[in-house]
């Protein structure tokens, strides 16, 4: 790995770090044969709403994330298999109703912003 330290998106940082868990294989959890598997979140979802939750501003008036996050700021510099990943997981708590996305034009970038709707796991 030291040959391939000097290309930007390999380089070891905190940053990067953060989003490792993209690319963990997306497994569902064990008990996903029951009637309700359509409500569960694969590992590397969940691990996308906590990174969320853990980045985004608070609001200053309560403890919930109430200010948007930049797509493109997350992404800047990550490898293109990264940024699929996590495009997906962001539908993926959109569809759900985790999360708010805003663009305002086309290919412009994305506006990300918790809503108050979590999964069991990210609740307090």
């Amino acid at each position: 790995n030291a040959a391939l330290s000097g290309i930007p998106e390999l380089r070891g940082s905190a940053e990067l770090d953060d989003l490792s868990f993209l690319e963990q294989d997306n497994t569902t959890p064990p008990d996903s044969q029951g009637p309700h598997k359509s409500d569960l979140m694969s590992v590397r979802t969940k691990a996308m709403e906590q990174y969320l939750i853990n980045h985004s501003p608070l609001s200053k008036s309560s403890s919930s994330p109430s200010e948007e996050l930049s797509l493109n700021s997350i992404l800047e510099g990550r490898s293109r298999k990264l940024c699929a990943r996590m495009f997906y997981e962001i539908l993926q708590l959109k569809t759900r109703e985790v999360i708010d996305v805003k663009q305002d034009e086309p290919y412009g970038n994305i506006m990300l912003k918790l809503t108050r709707k979590r999964s069991k796991i990210s609740r307090p």
